[in-house]
């Protein structure tokens, strides 16, 4: 297997594709450490995201985002979940690609919008008194994201669906053979 461990691997993709889950299971499977960045930024403000959201706003977010994600892309290589926004614009897309082996998680329509609805902490789904939007709610704005954001996520070196049906384990290990294939052609 050429794939060392000289770069981060980051992971793109809409809310709930997996790339938490995928990038735990990387981050065993290459003995590497795992960052989510959400996660880092609630910590860093001690609260939620869904907090920081409404109370600071989404531009006080994303700045925190790409501070956060420029620090820990001058650290030793570890496996890092972006937010499903964080390729905000072609500049960070590209600042990301130099910096990392950034990798999109394209998990079908369906199964995201199945697992953002069982997830009451995205901000973005939530109505004002905090409660889930209706399905058709989630679904138009899932679409609207999906329109939006595409374009950057497939700007990725590794453009990765995960099998249907198969356990993380599984398929994580299908990754990194396409990390591994990726390196291979590009000699990186």
């Amino acid at each position: 297997m050429a794939l060392q461990h000289h770069k981060s691997i980051t992971l793109c993709g809409m809310m709930g594709c997996g790339k938490s889950a995928h990038g735990r299971q990387l981050a065993r499977e290459l003995n590497m450490m795992f960052r989510d960045l959400d996660q880092l930024i609630a910590d860093q403000y001690n609260m939620p995201v869904s907090q920081i959201f409404s109370e600071r706003g989404e531009a006080f977010f994303r700045a925190a985002e790409r501070d956060m994600l420029n620090d820990l892309l001058g650290l030793p290589p570890a496996v890092i979940a972006l937010g499903g926004g964080a390729l905000q614009d072609e500049a960070q897309a590209r600042f990301i690609r130099e910096n990392s082996i950034l990798c999109f998680i394209d998990a079908p329509f369906d199964s995201i919008l199945e697992r953002v609805q069982r997830n009451t902490r995205r901000p973005m789904l939530l109505d004002e008194n905090g409660k889930l939007k209706s399905e058709e709610e989630i679904r138009k704005i899932l679409t609207e994201l999906d329109q939006k954001r595409r374009p950057l996520y497939e700007s990725a070196h590794v453009h990765f669906v995960p099998p249907v049906n198969k356990r993380v384990q599984l398929s994580a290990k299908k990754l990194i053979s396409e990390i591994d294939a990726f390196l291979q052609r590009t000699n990186h």
